[in-house]
């Protein structure tokens, strides 16, 4: 029985590092995610005005 304990708590001990060696890494990741989402909706942006700028200009062509 106390092997059973031992054992238990060894992989709960286990657990609890891992979890707190990812929310380590989550802290460290999240703000490059931030930026990288910020960087992805400029560029959206300047492609949609990109977009109508050569949609405007193609309705300009003679047919």
């Amino acid at each position: 029985m106390d092997e059973e304990i031992t054992a238990l708590e060894a992989k709960l001990t286990e657990l609890v590092n891992a979890v707190s060696s990812l929310r380590h890494e989550n802290n460290e990741i999240k703000p490059s995610v931030e930026k990288l989402q910020e960087e992805n909706r400029i560029l959206k942006s300047k492609i949609n005005e990109a977009t109508m700028k050569i949609e405007n200009l193609l309705g300009q062509l003679p047919s």
